[in-house]
């Protein structure tokens, strides 16, 4: 309701716009999982059959298949616990007839001797898989047969669930697949499989039981498995999602409901299909499993009621509701309570009373439709693909169709449908909250106040403004006299080389030591070239903060020692003398110092601004290094005595590239970029570099390097 004021809102015909795209996405998808399905049993029907309990694969190719279902006609033996051995015996096999079960089949609708036998019992049932003589490592994939079972191939034992019994007290029901790895060297297969079942109302082998390679079926199941995972969690995290939401805003009941109906989807969803639960944990207790599906199926449906009455109160009659709940309370009670098997007699009561719920809930939200609430179209068709489902679920699990536990499919569809109903709910919400906020602070600030941020507003824009343009100008500058500076340094010796080559090409050069002293200028020539860019390359790394440092705490005494004789023979081979000094203004009680640094780049910094210095000092001149700790800092000054600094280029020795022909020209070779590079590693350290100089008294670069504070 917006009281008679404007706000900001999500109209409807946004919401149906938006996502008309997505509900062609999601038929396209069902028409898609529709004709795999259609495919998938066109292909069963091309795929071979047991006969009398033989099945001939040597025309079948399973190599080229991977995989066969073992449908068809199986022997059973009604109320028999036979052994491969008695089945092979001359007695079995002159006295005993075998009852046909076209599997996968419960043994419920099977007549033996004319007669029905009923959920309880038990019986073996026996194929022989006729296949060509190659050697090959082969698979049996047995799914979770009702309720216990054994299974032989050819004679040897190979998996068990359960124990297979003759009565309720001597048999234990387990849900156990197994996935049996074998190694056939030839000849027909026998399998033989034992099965009791007197703890459901439904027994016998239900699921197909599938022959491939082995390759073939791990890769199945592992993507079976894989896809299965994935449905349950994304119910599971979506549940947990609108569960939290209510930590946020309690009043918005419709999360809690909405979160709840997932979890408990989602945590059934573990129990059927592949049974994903059965895999990860195998030894849990049957009863326990069977009562935890249970419950989450009739407490689900009484949630999935309760989210539509939230979301539309006055076509979802709370009574309804509340009988719903009831009867799934009532129903989830009897699944603790009831013993088996008489506990799963309840499952088709309460299929019957979902089939009427779902009926309900779509003539509602057909209904909302009618009247335009909000979101009811995408609810519609949340729940009809849903219910459809569902109802396929119903029919797979009473043995009706044979394609079935595809509701977690439909119920993902549904929980897309309601999520974004729920989130277009919240951001409704939200930008309503917003827009009220705006009007109050709107109505709560005066004109001349907000003149007066306008203005401070406009003024720090205009200094952010004028600073831009000066950082801007001197861009420009700098590029300027990049691009300049690279010209020149590149263009001089690209032309050099060009001459000397011309001349070896022309034949000036004829001589082969003059052939070679013209190929060792060219190759200094390509030497100064690669140094160039190589230092360009460091300094722009340097620049981007791109470049790895290996920060370690040195004390300012390791320092000073490691520097103190570092350059003192490479200076004596150029004629330099060379000194250092140390001096300590820090108070006896505190003598020690620390130093974050990386020590391989300071040297770095160090023989750039003493390679620089060495340059412009003559022979027989001195280089002192100065290392000066005082309280905040440690200083390092190296000072020569050479011809100096003009005082116009004293501010511009630390741009790159940056060179005076007239006094500390090129003539020492280099790229220009020592000093630059230099500075940028002095300001990663959090340091400060800087020159002073005297025209023809030489000049004195130092750098500052902060000591760690408490390092005392």
């Amino acid at each position: 309701m917006n009281n008679g004021k404007k706000v900001v809102s999500i109209s409807r015909n946004y919401f149906y716009y938006k996502w008309f795209w997505v509900f062609i996405s999601i038929v396209l998808l069902a028409a898609g999982i529709t004709g795999v399905a259609y495919c998938l049993s066109s292909a069963e029907k091309f795929a071979p059959r047991a006969v009398q309990g033989v099945m001939d694969l040597k025309r079948y190719g399973l190599e080229s298949h991977g995989t066969v279902r073992l449908d068809g006609e199986w022997d059973m033996y009604w109320m028999r616990l036979l052994t491969p051995e008695e089945l092979a015996s001359r007695e079995h096999a002159a006295g005993e007839k075998a009852t046909p079960i076209a599997l996968p089949e419960v043994w419920n609708r099977v007549l033996v001797e004319g007669v029905q036998p009923g959920g309880s019992g038990h019986a073996t049932f026996h194929l022989k898989v006729m296949l060509n003589g190659t050697a090959s490592d082969l698979g049996l994939k047995l799914p979770y047969i009702r309720t216990a079972y054994k299974a032989w191939v050819n004679g040897e034992p190979v998996a068990s669930s359960g124990t297979v019994g003759e009565d309720i007290l001597t048999s234990k029901p387990q849900y156990t697949p197994n996935l049996i790895r074998f190694h056939h060297t030839g000849g027909p297969l026998d399998i033989v499989i034992q099965v009791s079942n007197y703890h459901h109302r439904l027994g016998g082998i239900w699921k197909p039981v599938e022959l491939g390679s082995w390759s073939a079926l791990d890769s199945k199941l592992r993507r079976e498995l894989a896809i299965e995972t994935l449905v349950t969690g994304s119910l599971l995290s979506m549940g947990l999602y609108h569960i939290g939401l209510i930590a946020l805003r309690r009043k918005e009941k419709g999360s809690l409901y909405f979160g709840l109906f997932c979890l408990l989807i989602g945590i059934r969803a573990f129990f059927t299909g592949e049974g994903v639960m059965y895999y990860f944990i195998p030894g849990v207790n049957w009863l326990t499993e069977l009562r935890i599906e249970y419950v989450c199926f009739y407490m689900g449906v009484p949630a999935m009621i309760m989210f539509m009455h939230s979301l539309y109160p006055q076509e979802v009659r709370s009574g309804i509701v509340r009988l719903i709940l009831a009867l799934g309370a009532g129903f989830s009670a009897a699944a603790f309570l009831i013993p088996p098997p008489w506990v799963t007699y309840t499952t088709p009561v309460f299929q019957l009373i979902t089939l009427l719920t779902s009926g309900y809930l779509l003539f509602s939200l057909g209904r909302a439709v009618l009247r335009k609430r909000d979101g009811a179209l995408f609810a519609a068709i949340g729940a009809g693909a849903y219910v459809a489902t569902v109802m396929l679920d119903i029919m797979y699990y009473n043995q009706w169709i044979k394609l079935g536990e595809v509701s977690a499919y439909g119920l993902l569809v549904c929980v897309f449908m309601t999520s974004f109903i729920l989130s277009a709910k919240s951001a409704k919400a939200y930008v309503e909250v917003e827009t009220l906020s705006r009007q109050m602070r709107e109505m709560n600030t005066g004109l001349e106040h907000k003149i007066r941020e306008r203005t401070a507003e406009l003024e720090r824009i205009n200094r952010s403004l004028e600073r831009m343009n000066d950082d801007l100008a001197r861009m420009e500058t700098s590029r300027r006299h990049l691009l300049s500076n690279i010209s020149h340094d590149l263009g001089t010796p690209m032309t050099l080389i060009q001459g000397y080559v011309e001349a070896l090409i022309d034949g000036v050069v004829s001589q082969p030591d003059q052939q070679q002293k013209y190929l060792k200028l060219i190759h200094n020539r390509i030497t100064g070239l690669n140094r160039l860019i190589a230092d360009l390359f460091q300094l722009s790394k340097l620049e981007a903060r791109q470049m790895d440092f290996d920060i370690q705490p040195v004390s300012t005494e390791d320092f000073i020692r490691y520097f103190d004789e570092r350059y003192e023979l490479e200076l004596a081979g150029a004629g330099l003398r060379f000194e250092t000094v140390a001096y300590s203004l820090r108070p006896e009680a505190h003598r020690q110092a620390i130093v974050k640094i990386d020590m391989d780049r300071i040297d770095q910094v160090l023989t750039n601004v003493i390679y620089n210095a060495v340059k412009h000092t003559p022979r027989g001149g001195l280089i002192q290094l100065h290392f000066i700790v005082d309280e905040h800092s440690l200083v390092v000054q190296v000072q020569d005595n050479g011809s100096g600094i003009d005082p116009e280029d004293l501010p511009y020795i630390f741009d790159r590239f940056y060179k005076k022909d007239k006094s500390r020209n090129t003539a020492g070779g280099g790229s220009g970029l020592g000093l630059a590079i230099a500075k940028e590693i002095i300001d990663y350290h959090g340091g400060r570099i800087w020159a002073q100089s005297r025209v023809g008294q030489g000049a004195c670069i130092a750098f500052a390097l902060p000591l760690v504070k408490g390092g005392e």
